[in-house]
């Protein structure tokens, strides 16, 4: 099965495919923010649709506590759009995916660096879904059992 992991953010919004059968995932080119969060995740739900993902997992940028403060509120708002365009969202805690992904990309000059750093970051929370190397303290909900509005 493929999957779209998911790095939300209003300017770039960082993806990556993975593939169930290998566990591996793939960063690709950063989607640039429109302004409009609906317009936005239509476009990664026409993106997934495109590349025929069957999931789309959504990075869920979790406080140091694991609790979940304003910004996955906003993360968990963008799955629930994404879930309308009829597309299956989990959620995955992405703490530290950001700080992986500058460390991968450290050899990179800073502007390009930048431009890649939110699809590396979206590679790193697939994987970590694929694997399940964080099942300890991921958040695998879909905006339908959540509260997701």
């Amino acid at each position: 099965m493929r999957i779209l992991g998911v790095d939300y953010g209003e300017k770039r919004i960082g993806l990556a495919i993975g593939e169930t059968e290998v566990g591996m995932a793939f960063a690709r080119p950063v989607l640039s923010g429109t302004g409009s969060r609906e317009a936005d995740a239509g476009a990664v739900a026409e993106f997934a649709r495109r590349e025929g993902c069957e999931k789309v997992v959504v990075g869920l940028p979790l406080l140091e506590s694991g609790e979940e403060g304003r910004q996955a509120q906003v993360s968990r708002e963008f799955g629930g759009m994404i879930a309308r365009e009829g597309l299956n969202v989990q959620f995955q805690d992405e703490r530290y995916t950001s700080v992986a992904a500058e460390a991968a990309l450290g050899h990179l000059k800073p502007k390009r660096r930048k431009a890649v750093a939110d699809s590396e970051a979206a590679r790193i929370l697939l994987t970590e879904y694929l694997t399940g190397v964080s099942d300890d303290r991921s958040q695998k909900s879909t905006p339908r059992d959540t509260d997701a509005s």
